[in-house]
């Protein structure tokens, strides 16, 4: 997302009537970073609904398990993905299809936020 869409994201969010979080608190968001280091929040619009997700970074498993059952079925693949990076939040984003799949972008994204290097010595 560039500066611009991020913006008119935020004016949106800002807008919604219900929020949708699971309950998460501040305090299990330390916990988390504590454990995982780095915890993403998703956050996803619907209507006048917002829905949060938190998500960890994926382990060597999940990402094994992912690129064994993606080879049968992308979906199957997304959601092997999202349930062993989630942490919690709305439970709407696992069940519905929509909210399901845009989650799944985001957090695809997240999966490629780093920037690497390679230089001949």
């Amino acid at each position: 997302m560039d500066k611009n869409e991020e913006k008119k994201f935020a004016e949106t969010a800002k807008k919604c009537g219900h929020t949708y979080d699971g309950g998460v608190t501040e305090e299990q968001i330390k916990q988390w970073k504590a454990k995982h280091r780095k915890v993403i929040r998703i956050d996803v619009v619907d209507g006048d609904e917002l829905h949060v997700g938190y998500f960890h970074r994926p382990t060597l498993e999940t990402m094994a398990a992912v690129q064994k059952v993606s080879a049968d079925s992308e979906m199957r693949g997304a959601e092997t993905l999202f349930k062993g990076c989630w942490l919690g939040g709305s439970e709407e984003l696992g069940t519905d299809t929509v909210l399901f799949s845009e989650t799944c972008k985001r957090l695809n994204d997240a999966l490629s936020s780093c920037m690497s290097s390679l230089k001949n010595l």
